[in-house]
C-alpha cells in the first residue's frame, strides 16, 4: 500500500517531468552550495528528496509572485490579477509560495510555433525587430544567443505589463524581479524556510492563509494548464510589451495594425459578402469590427462605414432588431458606430475560427458558411 510520503514523491517526480517536457535544462539551487547546478547534473531522485530547492525560472514561463504584510491583502491583489488574466484568457496555476502566492503561468510555445506555420504567419516584422533592438543598443555583432535572450526577456515583459496594469497596494505588490532573466523561484513541493511551510497547489483561491507543514499533505495539480494562446493575440501583447519595456529609448516602435493589416482572414472576407437573418449583431461586435479596427487597423470611421453598408443589406433581408424593436438606420449607424471606438479603445481581436462554434451555435446559417470556408 502506498503511503502518503510515497504519493509526495511520486508526484513531485510527475511535476519534474512536466518541468522537463520543455526540453530547458534549467537550474536549480540549494543553501550550501557552491553555485548553481543545472538539472542535468543532478541525480532526478536526489531532487525528489531534497526539500529545500528553488529553481530557474523557464524561458516560456511567466511567474506572479505575490508578497504582502497580511493575507487579506495578499488575497485582493490575488482576486485582481486572476480577473486581468481571465481577461486575457491566460490560463494560469496557483500555488501557496510557503506563506503568500505564486502564479505560474506556461506558454506553449510548440503549440505557438504550429500555430504559426499552419497560418503562413509572416514573421518579417520579428526579424525587423530584432535588428532594430541591437541597433538601438549599438551591438553590430550578436549571436543567436542574443536573440534568444531578447525573445525571453520580451515575453516575460508581458507579465510585466500586467502587474503594472493592476497595480501594487499598500500592503502588497508583485516581486517586478521575478520577470528577468534567470531569475529564481522556489520549487513546487518544496519548504519555505521562512515559515517551514511547503509549497502546494491551490486549486481555488483560499479566504484563509494556508500553511502545509508536512510534505505529504502537499497538492500537485492533476493536469498544469498551458496558455495557448491565437497567434495573433499573443504577438500583439508580444509587441506592446516589448515598446514598454524593452525597447532602446532610440530605437523604432512597432504597432501591431502594421503587423498584421497586410494578412486577410478569407473567411471573416467571406462573411462581409453575405446577408444573414440572425447573429448579425454578434458578427458586428465579435468578429467584424474587431477584425476591420484591430486585425487590419482600419480607422474607425472607415471601419463604420464598411459596416454600415454590410449591416443595412442585412436589414433589408431581415430588419435588425434591439431589445425587440426594430432599429432604425439613425439608431444602426450609432449602434455600430458605438461598438467600433470599443474595439479600438480596448484592443478586441476578432472571435477565431475554432471560437465561432461555440459563439454562433444558435444560427446555422452563419457557421455553414464558415465551415465551407474552412474546407476551401
Amino acid at each position: 500500500m502506498i503511503t502518503e510520503l510515497q504519493r509526495y514523491k511520486a508526484e513531485k517526480r510527475k511535476y519534474l517531468d512536466f518541468l522537463l517536457s520543455f526540453k530547458y535544462d534549467f537550474f536549480l539551487r540549494a543553501e550550501g552550495w557552491q553555485s548553481w547546478k543545472r538539472i542535468s547534473e543532478l541525480n532526478l531522485d536526489d531532487v525528489v528528496n531534497n526539500i529545500n530547492l528553488h529553481r530557474e525560472i523557464l524561458p516560456n514561463e511567466i511567474v506572479f509572485d505575490i508578497d504582502a504584510e497580511d493575507w487579506q491583502s495578499c488575497y485582493e491583489l490575488a482576486v485582481k490579477l486572476e480577473e486581468k488574466l481571465n481577461e486575457f484568457k491566460i490560463p494560469f496555476n496557483r500555488w501557496t509560495s510557503g506563506n503568500f502566492l505564486h502564479y505560474h503561468v506556461f506558454l506553449d510555445d510548440n503549440y505557438l510555433k504550429k500555430k504559426e506555420v499552419e497560418g503562413r504567419f509572416n514573421m518579417k516584422w520579428l526579424h525587423d525587430l530584432i535588428f532594430d533592438y541591437f541597433e538601438g543598443i549599438k551591438k553590430k555583432e550578436f549571436s543567436i544567443e542574443d536573440v534568444r535572450q531578447l525573445l525571453v526577456q520580451t515575453h516575460k515583459s508581458i507579465g510585466l505589463f500586467i502587474a503594472k496594469s493592476i497595480g501594487n497596494s499598500k500592503n502588497a505588490k508583485i516581486d517586478a524581479q521575478k520577470f528577468g532573466l534567470k531569475t529564481l523561484i522556489r520549487l513546487e513541493g518544496c519548504k519555505n524556510e521562512k515559515t517551514n511551510a511547503f509549497k502546494s497547489f491551490l486549486s481555488e483561491l483560499p479566504r484563509q492563509q494556508v500553511f502545509i507543514k508536512n510534505s505529504w499533505n502537499v497538492a500537485f495539480p492533476e493536469k498544469v494548464n498551458l496558455w495557448r494562446p491565437e497567434v495573433e493575440d499573443y504577438y500583439s501583447l508580444f509587441i506592446y510589451a516589448y515598446n514598454r519595456f524593452v525597447k532602446p529609448p532610440h530605437s523604432k516602435s512597432f504597432r501591431t495594425f502594421e503587423i498584421f493589416s497586410k494578412t486577410k482572414i478569407p473567411w471573416i472576407e467571406k462573411l462581409l459578402e453575405m446577408s444573414f437573418k440572425d447573429g448579425r449583431k454578434r458578427l458586428i461586435e465579435l468578429v467584424i469590427l474587431p477584425y476591420l479596427v484591430t486585425h487590419k487597423g482600419l480607422a474607425v470611421e472607415d471601419a463604420v462605414n464598411i459596416v454600415y453598408d454590410w449591416a443595412l443589406n442585412n436589414h433589408e433581408v431581415e430588419p435588425i432588431r434591439m431589445k425587440g424593436r426594430t432599429m432604425s438606420t439613425t439608431g444602426l449607424l450609432n449602434y455600430i458606430r458605438y461598438h467600433a471606438k470599443y474595439a479600438k479603445n480596448r484592443g478586441i481581436r476578432p472571435l477565431s475560427l475554432e471560437n465561432m462554434e461555440k459563439w454562433f451555435s444558435d444560427c446555422p446559417e452563419i457557421l455553414n458558411a464558415v465551415k465551407t470556408e474552412k474546407m476551401i
